[in-house]
């Protein structure tokens, strides 16, 4: 941390006092001594257990971003006039933006008003709309990062974690970057892989920034709205005098997959600036998809099996199973959702906003209940050894099965209540080890006596079997009888051995 006094780049900059801290650096106010103006020094310090190779990276990046930054010139954008390194820190010198930041503007009114909100938003976003096409991303836009300067104009600073943006080329050339504020950082943004964040991170960004302002606290983290999308509660509930249209240009901004948002900064105003977009409607966006949807899956697995497996992989808690012993039984029953994929409709979690006074009388289509379908209810797993009945297996013909299938879900209860198909019976293996064991047991004994020493390999082979088969519940009597014969031949094949190695130890 650099002190007051300070003077650094050869009696160039003068350290003031400290603006403010975070964990990519400082940013402090200092004096430009030959020019003799305030400037912002912003300073970036690389990690102390960063390899050689990694940091001169960092180096290179650097530079390749200050050169770009310093190129940028919009009115609402800080320009960055300087960059050097010193002492092992590189620095970014900006100017000095006059004003209170939007964080701070906030903290002391609560919510603000929407008009004055939405003039700021078209600044801004007129602004990315530059950056963008100068192919340059900010990723850290919140409300803290705005000034907002004595002629109440908003201007965008702090471009600590700057991404130089190729479009043509799905990989960025940044080498090590932060993920921003949650709050304010997209969920493509927490990937270890940089090349998926776009323009579209910067959308939700101020999409989130201008929740805040209008709302008057910060929305919940994209990891918390994937765990529970009822998290991000709707802007009229907390500010009613938000209009229908700002509302939903909101929401989409703030939409967690990418392609549902806007596009383009230049999109984003167009939205806040029409008041015929999505007019007394909420927001639930009908685009069609961009590629054609995959076709079904070779479905190799059971379709009981699938339906249980995607149960599982739902990223809502309260749509998955509710503990490992019914997963385990939706497993196990082969009549889960048989021949369906599993698509749950479920309704919607957050509740809709009001309409409107001007659209109190919509038309009825607008105002229709939206159906809410359950998914199948799985019926009650039957035992597996519970046959047929005779009188079915007499009156039912060869295909009755999979002509059930065909026809869903509904009729297999009526017709067929008590058919599952047929299971493997477990444990045969075992069995068949416990009578070859017996057999062998039988074949080392009668051999004992007619070729002693080579039928040693009988005895052998039959303990291991009959081992296994104790272990199943099938024929354990055989495999104890087969254990029995094997041990007795095997002493009867060592009784000779010990009789003369007694008669040995006697004559010694």
């Amino acid at each position: 941390m650099l002190r007051e006094g300070t003077i650094l780049q050869q009696n160039r900059y003068r350290i003031t006092h400290l603006l403010g801290r975070g964990g990519m650096g400082a940013v402090y106010a200092a004096w430009h001594l030959s020019l003799e103006i305030p400037v912002a020094l912003k300073e970036l310090t690389p990690q102390a257990d960063l390899d050689p190779q990694m940091l001169g990276q960092l180096r290179a990046q650097f530079k390749r971003e200050a050169m770009t930054l310093a190129r940028l010139n919009h009115n609402n954008l800080v320009r960055v006039l300087d960059s050097f390194e010193e002492g092992g820190n590189a620095y970014l010198v900006m100017e000095m933006v006059e004003g209170e930041s939007l964080a701070d503007r906030i903290g002391r009114e609560g919510a603000l008003a929407v008009p004055v909100v939405l003039r700021w938003a078209h600044q801004l976003l007129d602004a990315l709309a530059y950056c963008h096409g100068q192919n340059v991303l900010h990723r850290d836009i919140k409300p803290t990062n705005i000034i907002i300067r004595p002629d109440e104009q908003a201007v965008l600073v702090d471009f600590g974690l700057v991404k130089l943006w190729d479009p043509r080329d799905p990989r960025t050339m940044t080498v090590v970057r932060g993920i921003g504020t949650p709050e304010y950082a997209p969920p493509e943004q927490y990937e270890a892989e940089s090349g998926s964040t776009d323009v579209r991170s910067d959308i939700y960004g101020l999409g989130a920034t201008l929740y805040h302002a209008l709302a008057g606290q910060a929305p919940p983290t994209a990891t918390k709205r994937i765990a529970n999308p009822a998290a991000l509660i709707p802007v009229h509930v907390l500010n009613p005098a938000i209009d229908p249209a700002i509302e939903a240009a909101l929401m989409r901004a703030l939409e967690l997959r990418p392609i549902d948002r806007f596009q383009s900064a230049r999109e984003m105003a167009d939205a806040l600036r029409a008041p015929s977009y999505a007019s007394a409607q909420h927001y639930a966006p009908q685009r069609p998809p961009t590629s054609p949807p995959p076709p079904f899956p070779v479905h190799v697995l059971n379709p009981a099996i699938e339906a249980a497996l995607m149960r599982a992989l739902e990223l809502r808690p309260i749509d998955r199973f509710q503990s490992a012993r019914e997963m385990a039984d939706a497993l196990r029953a082969p009549s889960y959702a048989p021949a369906q994929h599993y698509a749950p409709q479920r309704p919607p979690t957050s509740p809709p906003p009001p309409q409107p006074r001007s659209q109190k009388t919509a038309s009825p289509a607008r105002t229709q209940p939206v159906p809410i379908t359950k998914p199948p209810t799985r019926p009650p797993a039957q035992p597996a050894q519970q046959a047929m009945p005779q009188q079915v297996q007499r009156q039912m013909p060869q295909q009755a099965p999979q002509q059930l299938l065909q026809q869903g879900p509904q009729s297999m209860p009526s017709q067929l209540p008590h058919y599952l198909p047929p299971q493997p019976r477990p444990g045969r293996g075992k069995a068949i080890a416990s009578i070859v064991a017996f057999i062998l047991g039988i074949i080392g004994l009668v051999t004992t006596f007619i070729i002693p020493i080579y039928n040693l390999p009988f005895p052998l082979i039959g303990i291991v079997l009959s081992i296994l088969g104790i272990r199943s519940k099938h024929q354990r009597g055989l495999a104890w009888a087969g254990l029995a014969l094997c041990l007795l031949t095997l002493g009867l094949l060592a009784l000779p051995a010990l009789i003369g190695a007694l008669q040995e130890f006697g004559n010694f």
